[in-house]
């Protein structure tokens, strides 16, 4: 299996807490109504036409692709860019991995294990991640963790 460290950081965990000025406080996990707004402005300001799955997931898909569909048990292969909706960046398989990143779909956020399914092998897709389908409160994700993310994804293998 090809490297993914950087794709560890898209697994799914349970919520524990959030990280704050270096110690641990209480978190209150954010529901999907309520980043709905931030989401929504995002999608607009960065000129996405979004499509919304019932889960709260905001997606666009680029080009649909013309290969495998991948199901939950897949191992797939994606390039990726993450970034907050204030448009920082914190993570691009495109710096680590080139060729992309391989990974089970089981074993990333679930954002993810509902949005890559709708696009095909060759697929490119845009994904507005709650931060419930996303990190929740787990302080292990710094930053990252009780925040709605975005996702470029290119879906090049499905094993």
């Amino acid at each position: 299996m090809k490297k993914w460290f950087g794709l560890a950081l898209i697994v799914s965990t349970a919520m524990i807490g959030c990280l704050k000025n270096d110690e641990v406080k209480p978190c209150t996990p954010k529901t999907v109504e309520s980043e709905k707004a931030a989401m929504t402005k995002f999608a607009t300001d960065s000129s996405i036409t979004t499509m919304t799955d019932p889960s709260g997931l905001m997606y666009e898909i680029i080009s649909p692709g013309t290969g495998a569909t991948p199901l939950a048990n897949s191992n797939v292969t994606a390039k990726y860019v993450g970034r907050f909706l204030n448009g920082k960046g914190f993570d691009s398989s495109y710096v680590r991995d080139p060729g992309g990143t391989a990974f089970p779909l089981n074993g990333v956020i679930t954002g993810w294990q509902i949005g890559i399914p709708k696009i095909k092998e060759g697929g490119k897709i845009k994904l507005i991640v709650p931060s419930s389908l996303a990190y929740g409160c787990d302080i292990r994700y710094g930053q990252m963790a009780n925040q709605p993310l975005y996702f470029y994804v290119e879906l090049v293998k499905v094993q």
